[in-house]
């Protein structure tokens, strides 16, 4: 153990909330040593303001999971690549350790259930949720590493972004690219993408929808999809991936 919490913590004075930790436990398949990393894991800053007795939120659990991330990652990369460039290693490791794809792995594992999150905050604000349910998995992964070391979290964290590391395919499919071309939109054009419905052809059971996506006159893209929202996102797709191209 790297560090140990003080016997006044959270955890020794509240049993339920070690009983709901240790279904954590249970879910992701790590023994605890010390809840009280794992209770801090999981406590929103809004949470600790309206909160008398908490004394400390997960942003710096989220601060070191991060590092821990990054460092858990470029060490498998740079043995799984011995001839990728410093350049290469890193357009593959920004990808596999984005916000998509953390998002991706901690509603997987339902760590949201976990969150102690104030009245003041929502749990379903778009981009705000992915960020923080990405944040979820990094501050876990500072409580882990505090608490059983290294090795316990390298082998945590692998099991979960190998598939994302090994499958390209895997990646680009929990890329949100409505959300990337509006963050771009709205910092080198100053507007938001305008959407359209084009058209919808098929039988009411395999419906295909077209959906165009706009931004001023100078950049428009189509897509179709099973779904509006599918199709929001293929023609969200298809322009982000044009603009970089040709811009």
């Amino acid at each position: 153990m790297i560090f140990k919490k003080s016997q006044s913590s959270f955890t020794t004075r509240n049993p339920e909330r070690v009983q709901t930790l240790k279904k954590l436990s249970k879910k992701i398949g790590i023994q605890f040593s010390d809840f009280e990393f794992y209770h801090i894991a999981f406590v929103h800053s809004s949470y600790k303001n309206e909160t008398p007795e908490i004394a400390e939120d997960n942003e710096r659990l989220e601060f070191l999971g991060d590092s821990v991330l990054g460092l858990v990652a470029a060490r498998y990369l740079f043995k799984k690549h011995p001839l990728a460039s410093e350049g290469e290693l890193s357009r593959i490791k920004s990808r596999i350790v984005s916000t998509p794809i953390l998002n991706s792995i901690s509603e997987k594992l339902s760590l949201s259930e976990f969150l102690l999150l104030g009245k003041g905050e929502s749990k379903s604000q778009g981009k705000g949720r992915r960020k923080l349910s990405a944040n979820l998995f990094e501050s876990l992964i500072g409580a882990i590493y505090l608490d059983l070391g290294f090795e316990t979290v390298e082998k945590f964290i692998l099991k979960h972004l190998i598939e994302f590391a090994e499958n390209p395919e895997k990646v680009e499919s929990v890329r949100d690219y409505k959300t990337q071309l509006q963050e771009y939109s709205q910092k080198h054009f100053k507007v938001l993408p305008v959407y359209r419905m084009k058209g919808e052809s098929g039988p009411d059971h395999a419906k295909v929808f077209r959906v165009s996506v706009k931004i001023r006159d100078e950049w428009e893209a189509l897509g179709s999809g099973v779904s509006k929202k599918a199709a929001e996102q293929n023609a969200a797709k298809e322009l982000f991936h044009r603009i970089k191209r040709e811009s």
